[in-house]
């Protein structure tokens, strides 16, 4: 299994609107074949810890079966119309990638 954890931090002049449509934008990323299991949220209010890093406007994992659906999906017409369509709404975006 490929494991894509992804957090973005929105724009601060991001409006509501486009936040939720943000959030129906990663939710859409469900329909590329080659994923398994998606998740999209926001942080959790968890006890604060100093290793905790709850900055970020919104978090995505996507869990493939392999490197291979990870691949089709990088290149996959709803992904590239994703950061098409929602690229300029991020100051930053962190990917940590890991297999188990």
């Amino acid at each position: 299994m490929l494991v894509h954890s992804v957090y973005f931090w929105l724009k601060a002049e991001i409006c509501d609107a486009k936040k939720q449509a943000f959030y129906e934008g990663l939710l859409g990323l469900s329909k590329i074949p080659t994923v398994f299991q998606i998740y999209v949220g926001t942080p959790a209010d968890t006890t604060k810890r100093p290793v905790i890093d709850d900055s970020y406007t919104f978090g995505i994992v996507v869990v493939f079966n392999d490197k291979e659906g990870h691949d089709a999906y990088q290149v996959h017409t709803i992904h590239k119309n994703f950061l098409s369509e929602f690229g300029s709404y991020w100051d930053k975006v962190l990917v940590y990638d890991f297999e188990c």
